[in-house]
């Protein structure tokens, strides 16, 4: 059966043409003002990150007097020794949190706060990899290095935040090291949600996916 006609006149649809037209619009300025929000919301939580480790490490390190083994541990996260060595320098809550710092500050160094445009950037990247005429894939080495990149710093992390659980618990210090621990991981996440789907799909199906705007940085689900 056919549907009624509702608006019977050339007017009456040219109305109905504009009012919906405005709708669109109008949603289409609530979702701009969302999102400006959670821009400035993710800047906020990048900074009250920042002054959480800060506070953490100052706690950590007040009333330390051997400069010397500080000194040590940041000098162990920055070179690349081995696993065995840094968890060695690992011997002390200042230590760790020193650990902690360092990472964090890299952290924000690769990524910057907000770990959404970092996917959406690294994903504009591969992108522009993919040839004109669709022959080949992308640089999908774009995205793992990525990956790669965040892992190692991730190892440090946890594994710092691991000792400061046996020196402290549940502690001001284990939450301040495990913030790190999360945005890292969510990071990561959203990398590897691109990589399974270019696996997965190839082309096309990461090409709906971002269109419905089904991938996960889209969505800013965190970890």
């Amino acid at each position: 059966m056919a549907r009624p006609t509702i608006h019977k006149t050339v007017q009456e649809r040219k109305e109905a043409a504009r009012e919906k037209h405005r709708r669109y619009y109008a949603k289409d300025q609530i979702l701009q003002r969302r999102r400006e929000h959670g821009v400035k919301k993710r800047d906020k939580e990048a900074e009250a990150i920042s002054k959480e480790i800060s506070r953490a490490v100052a706690k950590g390190l007040r009333g330390c007097e051997d400069d010397d083994e500080s000194e040590s541990a940041s000098e162990s996260d920055s070179d690349n020794s081995s696993d065995d060595d840094e968890t060695d320098t690992l011997s002390n809550l200042p230590a760790c949190l020193l650990a902690i710092k360092v990472a964090k500050d890299n952290m924000l160094t690769l990524i910057g706060a907000d770990p959404c445009e970092f996917a959406k950037g690294k994903f504009g990247e591969y992108v522009k990899s993919i040839p004109d005429d669709c022959s080949t894939k992308g640089d999908i080495s774009i995205i793992v290095n990525s990956i790669g990149e965040i892992e190692k710093l991730l190892k440090r992390v946890i594994r710092a935040q691991d000792k400061i659980l046996n020196f402290c618990g549940i502690s001001p210090e284990w939450h301040a090291a495990d913030t790190v621990s999360r945005f890292l991981k969510t990071t990561a996440a959203y990398l590897e949600d691109i990589q399974l789907l270019e696996m997965s799909g190839g082309i096309v199906e990461l090409t709906v996916a971002q269109w419905l705007g089904e991938l996960m940085y889209q969505k800013d689900i965190r970890i």
